[in-house]
């Protein structure tokens, strides 16, 4: 069987400074996305805003893992987890402080209260409107859905709709880095092998070519497949080779992927992809 590249679970020095530094830059995407949420009120946009948050985190993640050349996958699965949750949780702080703000305004409006009171409103709204009791708030009054008004979402589908963008942001937020700290890597040059080149792209036109491609024992065996009686295909397999930027000489990585091409029911063109074999060895 041929070798199968397989990450080494080193963790680069300069992971560790990179996590704080992410800390930082998530609690500021943060701020913007709550603010978005603010002023973009509508569900369905809200969904798509949640998922550009998710993906946001996700890159910082993966940008962490590439840069401190984290080959770990439970460490790259920790720091897309320590992302979203500070995100998540910056994301309510930031919408909890707001709403404090605004009762003290409100607070310091009301006759024979002067700017001399501030101190005491201040305390009085911090006692009061704590942040749990922000939470049960905002379940309670929720969101209007549809036009007019609309129908009411609040209560139990509030945190129904808090578990999905929860859901959805730590997706993004684990999966991704997992995948790129399980990207090929070069432990005696301590490069990525970050250098993708397509270099065979063959029509499948029997399914004797996919089951000889899943069954090869070595690398010879994946190039000896059945030569394509014609290139009219909708399934291609596409040989990508990832090797080490300016390293030729170095162990490169075979990926053999299945691309099929077909029409859903509204005319759209629709790729999926089916991995075959993932990062081959070749030597």
């Amino acid at each position: 069987m041929f070798d199968v590249y397989k990450p080494s679970g080193g963790i680069g020095p300069l992971t560790y400074p990179l996590i704080i530094g992410g800390i930082v830059v998530a609690v500021a995407l943060a701020f913007v996305y709550q603010l978005a949420l603010e002023y973009i009120p509508l569900i369905y946009l809200c969904f798509l805003i949640t998922g550009a948050m998710g993906m946001g985190l996700a890159m910082l993640a993966s940008f962490i893992v590439n840069v401190g050349h984290c080959r770990n996958l439970m460490v790259a699965a920790i720091i897309g987890l320590v992302l979203a949750t500070c995100g998540l949780g910056a994301k309510y702080w930031f919408q909890y402080q707001r709403i404090v703000k605004n009762q003290v305004a409100f607070e310091m409006d009301q006759p024979n209260v002067t700017e001399a009171d501030r101190e005491a409103v201040q305390k009085f709204v911090g006692e009061n409107l704590t942040f749990m009791k922000h939470i049960e708030f905002r379940a309670a009054t929720g969101w209007n859905v549809g036009r007019g008004g609309g129908a009411p979402v609040s209560g139990f589908l509030v945190y129904l709709v808090w578990l999905i963008e929860a859901g959805i942001i730590y997706y993004f937020a684990l999966t991704i880095p997992v995948s790129a700290a399980g990207e090929p890597y070069s432990e005696k040059t301590s490069k990525w092998a970050d250098e993708a080149e397509n270099v065979m792209s063959l029509p499948v036109t029997e399914d004797e070519m996919i089951a000889k491609i899943k069954s090869a024992s070595t690398v010879d065996e994946l190039l000896e497949i059945p030569i394509p009686k014609t290139d009219m295909s909708n399934q291609f397999a596409m040989y990508t080779v990832n090797s080490i930027p300016g390293q030729e000489l170095e162990d490169a990585y075979l990926t053999v992927d299945l691309t099929t091409f077909s029409v859903n029911n509204k005319g759209e063109e629709v790729t999926t992809s089916e991995s075959l074999v993932k990062h081959a060895v070749l030597s």
